[in-house]
């Protein structure tokens, strides 16, 4: 049997200028995977376009119009309207405070101007394979922001797949504890814990502990539960200890983010 067509990612580019709009929207069609829907540095433009076209991806500088968060604000507008939008947020330099409003914003990924286009083209099939994209830098600083936010909001609907157990194992990994810390504090065996983490990942639909976080933390606050609420139920140390969720705490061999400087969150 024949495999079907995979379609080609239907995109729509938003630059910080006319030109470079047109340059970017030119190179990435050359991809014979991307359809490249429309070009435009306008803000009021792609926001009319955007909210009634069918766009899988937007590609978004986070500088427009000479103001440094014009994009971010733009697509937050667009979110609003268009909730399953994915979109990637064109920076000049990953810092810290743009890369979290950039998700803050309802970015799927962050990309480098500094970067070769062969990536980008890459980062835009991996967002719309409805997968995160980001370095381990920057997702760094979005974990470490998400562990100042104390007290941290559960989605009860994300969880409710889980047993109780895995509930347990979701509140460790929030914590960033590698699977050995885990096993400790549920007095389980490392092999046990990446079990119950391979599980939790297929009920969720996640692919990684970046994404768990961003998935179950990223809640409004009336749809979730505080995280400390777990705490009469396990051992364990506090979530109010502040100690931010670090990348380099992953077990080699435990499910988790890449390591790459450039990669897809898989």
């Amino acid at each position: 049997m024949s495999q079907p067509l995979r379609r080609r990612t239907r995109l729509f580019v938003a630059e910080s200028s006319p030109i470079s709009s047109q340059l970017l929207a030119e190179a990435l069609a050359r991809d014979t995977g991307i359809d490249v829907l429309g070009f435009s540095s306008s803000p009021a433009e792609v926001a009319r376009i955007v909210a009634v076209s069918d766009v899988d991806v937007l590609l978004v500088s986070d500088r427009m119009e000479e103001d440094a968060n014009c994009g971010l604000s733009l697509l937050h507008q667009l979110r609003t309207v268009r909730p399953a939008l994915k979109a990637i947020v064109l920076l000049d330099s990953s810092k810290p405070q743009v890369v979290v409003e950039a998700f803050r914003s309802g970015a799927a990924g962050v990309f480098c101007r500094n970067t070769a286009i062969r990536v980008l083209r890459k980062c835009i099939a991996v967002v719309h394979n409805g997968q995160i994209w980001a370095n381990s830098e920057e997702l760094g600083f979005v974990l470490s922001a998400l562990a100042k936010n104390a007290p941290f909001q559960l989605d009860v609907k994300r969880l409710t797949p889980l047993s109780a157990r895995e509930k347990e194992v979701v509140r460790c990994l929030i914590e960033g504890l590698t699977n050995r810390e885990i096993g400790q504090t549920l007095s389980l065996s490392q092999h046990t814990v990446k079990n119950y983490i391979f599980k939790i990942f297929d009920k969720l639909g996640v692919s990684n502990r970046v994404e768990l976080v961003l998935q179950v933390l990223s809640r409004p606050a009336d749809n979730g539960i505080r995280i400390d609420s777990f705490q009469e139920k396990m051992p364990g140390p506090p979530t109010s200890r502040g100690r931010p969720l670090s990348l380099a705490r992953q077990d080699p061999q435990s499910p988790g983010p890449a390591t790459a400087k450039h990669a897809p969150i898989f």
